[in-house]
């Protein structure tokens, strides 16, 4: 039972992490990374310092407790929040059309 309390340590460590240093999805969603690379860069500069010190979290914490459900823990986070920011990062949208913008009437011009 030990193992669960050191093991919810390893993902409510992995999730601060993850928001201190990656931007806020809603800014990860309103980018365009095809027009701006940085942000793409940014979000994947912030998933390997924030993947890493999640995953040293779990390390340390299963060398403690001899246990390796901590690591796996902290590993399966990780997998989770760069999938959501990924996904985010190269999402189409499909439920965001933007309407055409006319400002000359059809057949006026």
């Amino acid at each position: 039972m030990a193992d669960v309390g050191v093991a919810m340590l390893s993902v409510s460590s992995g999730l601060n992490v993850f928001q201190s240093l990656l931007p806020k999805l809603s800014d990860v969603r309103k980018a365009d990374p095809a027009n701006n690379p940085d942000i793409a860069a940014d979000v994947r500069m912030g998933e390997v310092a924030a993947g890493t010190m999640t995953l040293a979290v779990g390390i340390i914490a299963s060398s403690l407790t001899k246990s390796p459900v901590p690591a796996a823990v902290a590993l399966f986070t990780v997998i989770i929040l760069v999938t959501i920011y990924e996904s985010t990062l190269k999402a189409q949208r499909p439920f965001e059309n933007r309407p055409n913008l006319r400002l000359v009437p059809e057949g006026s011009a």
